[in-house]
């Protein structure tokens, strides 16, 4: 039963996670396959895990990322699952995380492929509560910082913050923006997490 629980799913994940760092590097781009394994990997583990109702705002989340009216059922959804007693202690760190995932695709902070490969590692993670949210908020912005900072003065680094935030969602006519492989770091925590941290996958 391990190897069904634990191992097969840890296996799997883990190469999705070095092939989408693989894609990152050589192409600056997350690969399909790699982002949709990761995203039906998570859904499989909140279903097995029986968690319908986060379930059914992960799948309203993947819809929702696009905007229109899915990114409002997404908001309204989210919030009627916070509302469950008993569910919004372990469910919050999930779902503001999926909801900041969204705001980062459709500011075009992050792309498609980095997008899903995030909603998947936090709901294949989702059982330990704040480690994946965390982790993956505190490097993004330790990422973002360094370019930030290198070799600039504080004002410099203050006047560049203020630029950025002016254009936020511009990156691609930004040409001082540094664009980091993130499916690297991604794939790096995943499999911190896969073989480190966790304990079975599916339950």
């Amino acid at each position: 039963m391990a190897l069904l629980t634990n191992w097969i799913p840890k296996i799997v994940a883990s190469i999705l996670l070095v092939y989408a760092a693989y894609g990152d590097l050589r192409k600056r781009e997350v690969p399909y396959l790699s982002g949709v394994g990761m995203l039906l990997l998570g859904a499989v583990v909140l279903i097995w895990n029986q968690h319908w109702l986060l379930t059914a705002f992960y799948v309203i989340a993947v819809m929702g990322s696009r905007g229109g009216w899915w990114g409002l059922a997404t908001i309204i959804v989210g919030l009627l699952t916070l509302a469950v007693p008993g569910l919004m202690g372990e469910a919050y760190p999930f779902i503001l995380a999926i909801l900041f995932i969204i705001a980062m695709y459709r500011f075009k902070a992050i792309g498609q492929g980095d997008a899903v490969l995030a909603f998947g590692l936090l709901a294949v993670a989702y059982q330990d509560g704040l480690w994946m949210p965390l982790v993956l908020l505190i490097s993004s912005i330790v990422l973002g910082l360094i370019p930030l900072f290198w070799k600039r003065t504080p004002k410099e680094a203050l006047d560049r913050a203020i630029a950025i935030l002016r254009n936020f969602g511009k990156i691609n006519e930004d040409k001082e923006a540094v664009r980091f492989p993130w499916a690297v770091i991604a794939a790096v925590i995943g499999l911190i997490y896969l073989w480190l941290v966790s304990g079975e996958i599916l339950l």
